[in-house]
């Protein structure tokens, strides 16, 4: 979704349903986008209480938002706010219009904290409720340390302040309660000594009761384990250290005193591991490293296999990774997309979303085409009709896999049917109408029955990391998907005789997208599978063979054709709408795009039937590389498997 003004937060209503999204802008807007629909609507506008934004590196304004457990019946959400006036960081509670649950009502604010900001920065930001029975209704709230280099005035470990730390309140108090929240009982700092502390502080040798954990200096972004309960708080770093920590009550985590597991010699005496809680893992960010500041994200438990289980995903703002920690080290870089991330969001489904500077994009299934060794690069591959043998050269070790599997006038299908994220051998057999495809993950076979005379199109269309069998008939021209979430068979009426199907995920939800391109008038067909619209566009000639990739690297497939005539590419770049015009091959040529590189581009490739040569121009050093592999009657496999 693009279009969007500094979005920094993604997330849904709790429901579990995914009836509504809430997209939360720095500027002071939160947008609501309702299931079926992929316009969002002006839910509240909080602009007129913040102060002005101003350049990128500016981090006040509207920066976080939640809704209340029972936000179906009762309409409350909370907001995280710096206010006009002076900065100050302000928690608030709000309610939706009464009749009208799609609107926030702006005179509902009821304010459960200030919290005074001595500088700009290190704000924090985020707020959220707990996940357990013990504290789904209690409030966290995480805190910055008031910014300035080195945290001047020691505010993380202070406790007589809030600042630098992570909070847990109750906010349901009842309407005319003379407190706007309450401390849970379960807070770690009560009794002799402690105090509420509602203007943000109290009196020197006193204890804010409101803190949960101290020694924070920026959690800007930090989630919780839906499965265990588990608070996951990335802190961004001075300088030197980015930390992932697991927030627990009463627990300091070190900041000033530490940086990470790093002693930053601030206050030096107190540098005595055993009084402080380090983080579960941390990155250098110090001189020469290009990372500068962690983004905090989810541990994945979505339904689509996007992620590998077990993942704490985040990134880094400087170099855009998207990286998983799976339990140990080394951390593992997922992608590394155009743009700084600014934030991640989880929609009902568990799945993860990344926020940029005006888009808001779902993390999807990292993959390459024709990838039958899982490293996420494409392999030089043919299938030989005239044997049914197939030629599989692999990227990760340049070993030659050949294997019977096919006869004679079989169409190749390649895909990962099975999830495993590896690619399968597969072949159409329009005599009979039956498919065959032979499963990395445990050596069976499948088949699967259509009709004589379809062509094959398989993609995974409902989005559960598998490749569903599909094909378009094109005596009816209707589509006709087996899909491996349901089982069941799903028939779309969409396209002529003479389209040829040109799968790919046109919208960048994460799922294939119904599409053919008519030779006849060199116009693109595809239905997007976020919101179900159609669309068009024309962009090639007759003769033209369709070679759509995402070569672009912003996760939708572009349109694009290769015109043998004069052996150039035509590109239409999703991107920024742009027209990219190459030359590269001949008459003759089979495109093959593919990420041959591994760079998460795809890559510009050609087949040479006439001398069984491979030519491919890699998107990430743009190198020329030729190999020779195949012979005069092979077809490529990577034109084979959809992008």
């Amino acid at each position: 979704m693009s279009g969007l003004d500094r979005p920094v937060l993604f997330r849904d209503d709790g429901s579990g349903g995914g009836r509504k999204k809430f997209i939360v802008q720095q500027t002071g807007l939160i947008r609501l986008l309702q299931a079926g629909s992929r316009t969002p609507t002006n839910f509240i506008n909080l602009s007129s209480r913040i102060p002005a934004i101003g350049g990128l590196g500016d981090e006040r304004g509207l920066l976080g938002m939640t809704v209340h457990p029972s936000f179906d019946t009762n309409g409350k959400f909370y907001v995280n706010y710096n206010r006009a006036l002076d900065n100050a960081t302000v928690i608030a509670e709000y309610k939706t219009l009464v009749g009208n649950p799609n609107q926030g009502d702006f005179n509902s604010e009821r304010i459960l904290l200030v919290i005074p900001q001595p500088f700009s920065n290190h704000n924090g930001g985020m707020i959220e409720f707990g996940v357990t029975l013990s504290d789904s209704t209690l409030l966290y709230i995480g805190m910055g340390d008031g910014g300035g280099g080195n945290d001047p005035g020691n505010r993380a470990q202070n406790r007589s302040l809030l600042l630098g730390k992570m909070l847990r309140i109750d906010p349901n108090v009842p309407d005319q309660s003379p407190v706007q929240y309450l401390i849970p009982s379960g807070n770690p700092f009560q009794g002799a000594g402690t105090t509420r502390c509602d203007g943000g502080s109290t009196t020197s040798g006193n204890t804010c009761q409101e803190i949960w954990a101290i020694g924070m200096r920026n959690p800007w972004r930090w989630s919780f384990d839906d499965t265990t309960g588990a608070l996951w708080a990335a802190d961004v770093g001075q300088g030197s250290v980015e930390e992932v920590d697991l927030i627990q009550g009463g627990a300091n985590y070190g900041w000033r005193v530490y940086e990470g597991t790093s002693c930053t010699g601030l206050d030096a005496s107190l540098c005595i591991p055993t009084n402080y809680t380090m983080p579960v893992f941390e990155y250098s960010s110090a001189a020469g490293s290009p990372r500068c500041s962690i983004t905090g994200g989810y541990f994945y438990r979505g339904t689509q296999g996007s992620i590998p289980s077990n993942s704490y995903i985040f990134s880094d703002y400087c170099t855009a990774e998207i990286m998983r920690w799976g339990g140990s080290l080394p951390i593992q870089v997922l992608q590394d997309p155009p743009g700084n991330i600014i934030s991640f969001g989880q929609d009902e489904n568990n799945e993860l979303y990344a926020s940029f500077g005006s888009s808001i994009s779902r993390i999807t299934r990292a993959k390459a085409s024709a990838d039958f060794d899982g490293d996420l690069r494409t392999d030089i591959s043919v299938y030989r009709p005239s044997t049914g043998h197939w030629y599989v050269l692999h990227s990760s070790n340049s070993t030659v896999r050949i294997q019977k599997f096919g006869n004679d006038g079989d169409i190749p299908t390649v895909d990962d049917f099975d999830g495993d994220n590896i690619s399968d051998i597969g072949v159409f057999r329009p005599s009979t109408g039956d498919g065959y495809y032979f499963r990395s993950s445990d050596n069976s076979i499948t088949i699967y029955q259509f009709g004589v005379g379809d062509i094959p199109a398989a993609a995974d269309f409902d989005g559960d990391a598998k490749a569903d069998p599909a094909v378009f008939r094109p005596s009816t021209g209707t589509w006709h998907i087996l899909r491996s979430m349901l089982g069941s068979v799903v028939q779309v009426q969409f396209g002529l005789n003479g389209d040829i199907p040109a799968v790919g995920d046109y919208d960048g939800d994460g799922k294939a997208d119904i599409a053919l391109w008519r030779p006849s008038t060199g116009v693109w067909y595809w239905i997007n599978s976020d919101g179900g619209e159609w669309q068009q566009r024309s962009f090639g000639l007759t003769g033209d063979i369709p070679a759509q990739g995402d070569l672009d690297n912003d996760g939708k497939t572009d349109t694009a054709v290769f015109r043998p005539s004069n052996g150039t590419w035509y590109i239409f770049r999703s991107l920024t709408g742009a027209v990219q015009i190459t030359r590269w091959g001949t008459e003759g040529d089979v495109p093959a795009v593919g990420d041959y590189d591994g760079d998460g581009l795809d890559d510009i490739a050609v087949y040479r039937p006439s001398n069984g040569t491979w030519y491919r121009l890699n998107t990430s050093n743009g190198a020329t590389v030729i190999s020779t592999f195949g012979l005069n009657t092979d077809l490529p496999a990577p034109k084979y498997d959809a992008p």
